[in-house]
């Protein structure tokens, strides 16, 4: 754990006025139309900020967060603010932002929430009814709505959060608003202070964050690419300084170039879920035991190594009744005991998948038990490195038996990009393929292997 931590507010600096949060999110709806691609963030100013002045006691193990999403739709249940698939998407592109820092995430289940007022006129009055519906004290609890509300695209309600909304219209902004969940400011924050562009001041003014440049609110230009064109100044020890703010950074407000989270960004969540009780009870657990327990409602729930249901120890059957939904994820087993008593039927099911957390898909589509994990020698797969990237990538290839495959790149439209033919070994089911891709823009893309026992598909994130 942190050997020290500051809760801010705090005494301010001699020289420092009390300044009013700015943040673009609450500028007025002209100056928004006019500065950004999309319509903004709702999180509000936090009450205070986590100030981390001890160097991070990094755990060995991935930092796996448990998420549970709610899908709004209309009274009648209508007008779903997004389909599964979509939200797969969403949530997988979400989860390969976070995975080069150690930060991972357990999908634990998805509900459906039926109101028209809620998913397309929703506001801050409809806050404490909403989040009253089936809330989870092991997950952040994350709602899609339909439309955007009172003028942004997302909201975390507070810094951190154990949740969020996001507008279907502005989808991207789930890596940004659990990037808020997880105790990140945006990089144009001025809580105490704007940060001066020679980075002075940088851990306890703007974001908190010494590794992302100086920005601020209005910087982004949805005119100019992913390149900043503008030459605000501010004046600040003794001079007059020229800001180049950060346009690929997921918490900046250039939603079009998003690209990473920086090292010091990775840091701070880290060392937010360490500081913050209510994140660390929404961590995955490293193994489940589920055994004398009837099914009669929701159960949800998933174990970075394994979960075992059933009568283990004589500690009691796992029986199935009315119209329960379970869903089991696992990262590596998952193990149902003899004689369970799982039965679905009518309305009922159980689901179980494995995901393998930071090493693979974020979630796996249903598998089989039998089928859960095949040898390694008989899988198909391919590894990536480095991803992020910058102009090359590294290519290693796995085939159960000599023979052809092809690699394919695509951007986040699915417009394919490059295609190239790999001729397997006839002595050897491996092969090593260098792409060369420095004429990418920075973004995300996704890059499959195409062999004759199916496919793969692996994302890329371009600095």
């Amino acid at each position: 754990m942190l050997s020290s931590i500051n809760l801010l507010p705090k005494p301010m600096k001699n020289t420092m006025n009390w300044l009013i949060f700015r943040a673009l999110c609450l500028f007025s709806p002209a100056l928004l139309a006019a500065q950004q691609p999309h319509s903004g963030c709702g999180t509000p100013h936090p009450k205070n900020v986590l100030e981390f002045t001890a160097a991070e006691n990094l755990s060995a193990n991935p930092y796996v967060v448990q998420i549970f999403v709610h899908i709004l739709r209309n009274d009648d249940g209508t007008n779903a603010a997004m389909t599964d698939a979509t939200l797969r998407q969403n949530l997988d592109r979400m989860a390969a932002f976070y995975r080069p820092h150690n930060i991972c995430f357990t999908f634990v289940g998805r509900d459906f929430i039926d109101n028209t007022t809620w998913n397309t006129n929703y506001s801050t009055a409809d806050i404490g009814a909403l989040h009253a519906v089936n809330p989870h004290s092991d997950a952040i609890d994350i709602y899609v709505h339909r439309n955007d509300f009172e003028g942004s695209g997302g909201n975390a309600y507070d810094i951190p959060s154990s949740k969020c909304s996001v507008s279907a219209n502005a989808s991207f902004n789930f890596e940004h608003e659990m990037g808020h969940c997880l105790g990140l400011l945006h990089t144009f924050e001025d809580f105490m202070g704007a940060e001066c562009p020679d980075g002075s001041g940088c851990g306890s003014d703007g974001d908190f964050v010494c590794d992302t440049p100086a920005d601020f609110p209005g910087s982004q230009n949805m005119n100019s690419g992913c390149t900043y064109t503008g030459s605000q100044t501010i004046h600040c020890n003794g001079s007059d300084q020229t800001y180049n703010p950060p346009t690929n950074n997921i918490m900046s407000y250039w939603a079009a170039c998003y690209a990473q989270f920086s090292a010091g960004q990775g840091t701070r969540m880290r060392n937010t879920i360490d500081a913050t009780g209510f994140l660390q009870d929404r961590l995955t657990p490293a193994d489940r035991i589920i055994t004398g327990v009837t099914l009669a409602g929701e159960i949800a729930v998933g174990a970075q190594n394994g979960i075992q249901v059933g009568n283990i120890g004589m500690a009691g059957n796992v029986t199935m009744n009315g119209n329960a939904h379970g869903m089991f994820n696992a990262g590596q087993f998952i193990q149902l005991a003899p004689g369970t008593g799982i039965i679905p039927s009518g309305a009922n099911g159980i689901l179980l998948t494995i995901n393998r957390m930071c090493e693979g898909l974020f979630l796996t589509s249903e598998f089989p038990v039998a089928d859960r994990d095949q040898p390694d020698a008989d899988r198909a797969g391919m590894q990536v490195s480095p991803n992020p990237f910058t102009d090359q990538v590294q290519v290693q290839i796995t085939l159960p038996a000599s023979g052809s495959a092809s690699l394919s790149l695509f951007d986040v439209s699915g417009k394919l990009l490059n295609e190239v033919s790999v001729r397997m070994d006839n002595h050897s089911n491996k092969h090593t393929e260098f792409l060369q891709l420095p004429h990418l823009e920075p973004g995300l893309y996704f890059l499959r292997l195409q062999h004759t026992g199916g496919s793969e598909t692996f994302r890329l994130v371009k600095m």
